[in-house]
């Protein structure tokens, strides 16, 4: 199953040791929506919310091992009013605005989305790893 990932599990990022075993599909493509951080070190992705380009990668994980990005990523799929983040399909789009299906985690709190990330990128937002320096 494709997932696209935006935040802490992209490459060089403080989670991306979860999607280490999975092979990268793609990388410099986006959906449309607006990135958001609450503070808590990793961002929430909100697709109903703006059409801004919110950038990511897409990595390839066997169906039977998605219960453990379920699990990370705080979503219960028996109790969904619950979960911290609902797992969607949508549409990845790259620089030749071709399109792939694939799953992502979207914010399912609505006082997480306090403060809009400029850009719509969380690396560049966050910095390069181990420094301060924004990119």
């Amino acid at each position: 199953m494709l997932v696209f990932v935006y935040g802490t599990l992209r490459k060089q990022q403080i989670n991306h040791h979860m999607m280490k075993n999975y092979p990268c599909m793609q990388v410099d493509v986006w959906v449309y929506g607006k990135l958001y951080d609450a503070g808590a070190g990793y961002p929430f992705l909100a697709l109903n919310k703006g059409s801004e380009k919110v950038r990511g990668e897409v990595f390839e994980v066997p169906q039977a091992e998605l219960y453990l990005l379920d699990e990370f990523e705080d979503y219960i799929p028996d109790d969904p009013n619950s979960s911290l983040y609902m797992r969607v399909e949508v549409d990845v789009y790259d620089n030749n605005d071709h399109s792939t299906k694939a799953f992502t985690y979207v914010c399912n709190k609505e006082e997480m989305l306090l403060h809009e990330i400029k850009g719509h990128d969380w690396v560049n937002f966050i910095g390069k790893p181990g420094t301060n320096e924004k990119i």
